[in-house]
C-alpha cells in the first residue's frame, strides 16, 4: 500500500539480551515485500500533496538529501538509505517506522514525534548514527535507539518514554539552550528508559529528569547532574568518576556502586533514609543503631 498524497557506541554481541534491543518484531524492507519501494517521482509527489507515507519503503534509490519534509507522517514505512544529508524533518511524525543503520547528518528533526520506531538492526546489531543534528522538542514513546551515536546533537527539551538507548553514545551532544549571555537552560525527560551500557561522559545533565529508568554499568565520568532528579531508577555498577551530583535528586532509586568519594561534588544531594547506611559504609563508616 502506498499513501503519498496521490489519489491512487558498543558492540553487544556478547552482552545479555536486552527485549527492547532485539528489533524482532518488524524485519527489514528486503524481508519485507509487503512494503513496496517508493520511486523518486512518487516521493516527490507525495511532498506536494498530502505529504503523507504509508507502508512504503525508502530504499538506497530514493535521494532524501536536502528535502523539505516537514510535518510528514511516515507511518509504518522502512528506510534503508545508508545516510540522510540535510534533510529538513522539522515536526514530522513517524509511527512503526523502521530504520537500517542510517547517518542522519546535519538533518532537522526539531519538534519530531517518534511512536514505535527502531533504530536499530538486530541482525547487524548496528545502530543509527545522528551527527550535527537538531533534535530539539523531540517526543519518543516506545522506540528502539540501541548502540545509536547521538554525536554534537542539539537536544535541548528532548523527551522519551518507554525507549531503549542501550549502549549509546553522546558525544558532546547537549540538552542546553542559551536564553542570554548569563542564563543557560538544560531540560530533558526520561521515563522508564533503558541506558545500560550508555555512555554520557563529559555531558551536562543539569535539571534532566529521569524516573524509573534502568542505568546498569552506565558511564557518568564528568557529567553535570547538579540539579538532576533520578528518582526511583535502578543504577547498579554505574561508573561516577568526576561526576557533580550537587543537589541531585536520587531518591528511591538503587544506588549499590555510589561512592561519594570520587565524585567532584555533592552537596545538598538528596537520598532517602533507607539509602544513607549503603552510601556511608562505601565511605567507611560503620552505621550502627544507638
Amino acid at each position: 500500500m502506498i499513501s503519498v498524497g496521490l489519489s491512487a557506541a558498543k558492540d553487544l554481541a556478547n552482552r545479555p539480551a536486552d527485549p527492547a534491543a532485539s528489533g524482532k518484531s518488524t524485519p527489514m524492507a528486503n524481508t519485507t515485500p509487503t512494503h513496496k519501494p517508493l520511486r523518486q517521482d512518487e516521493l516527490d509527489a507525495g511532498l506536494e500533496a498530502s505529504r503523507l507515507f504509508e507502508a512504503v519503503a525508502f530504499t538506497a534509490a530514493v535521494t532524501l538529501d536536502e528535502l523539505n519534509l516537514t510535518e510528514c507522517r511516515f507511518i509504518d514505512c522502512i528506510f534503508e538509505p545508508p545516510s540522510i544529508r540535510g534533510a529538513d524533518f522539522s515536526g514530522a511524525h513517524f509511527k512503526g517506522c523502521r530504520f537500517s543503520p542510517v547517518r542522519f547528518a546535519s538533518c532537522k528533526l526539531a519538534g519530531v514525534r517518534v511512536h514505535d520506531s527502531s533504530f536499530f538492526d538486530a541482525d547487524q546489531k548496528k545502530g543509527s548514527t545522528f551527527a550535527f543534528c537538531d533534535l530539539r522538542g523531540v517526543e519518543a514513546e516506545k522506540c528502539n535507539f540501541a548502540v545509536n551515536s547521538f554525536e554534537r546533537c542539539d537536544m535541548h527539551d528532548f523527551g522519551a518514554r518507554e525507549c531503549s538507548f542501550r549502549g549509546v553514545r553522546f558525544h558532546s551532544s547537549t540538552f542546553t539552550k542559551a536564553i542570554s549571555k548569563r542564563v543557560i537552560v538544560t531540560r530533558a525527560r526520561f521515563e522508564a528508559c533503558n541506558f545500560t551500557f550508555t555512555d554520557f561522559s563529559g555531558v551536562s545533565l543539569e535539571s534532566c529528569e529521569f524516573q524509573t529508568c534502568r542505568f546498569l554499568d552506565t558511564a557518568f565520568f564528568d557529567v553535570n547532574l547538579t540539579d538532576a532528579i533520578l528518582r526511583d531508577c535502578s543504577l547498579e555498577k554505574a561508573e561516577w568518576e568526576r561526576a557533580n551530583l550537587t543537589r541531585a535528586d536520587f531518591r528511591g532509586s538503587t544506588i549499590s556502586g555510589l561512592n561519594l568519594a570520587v565524585l567532584s561534588g555533592y552537596a545538598g544531594l538528596m537520598i532517602g533514609e533507607s539509602q544513607q547506611t549503603e552510601l556511608l559504609e562505601r565511605l567507611g563508616v560503620s552505621v550502627n543503631p544507638d
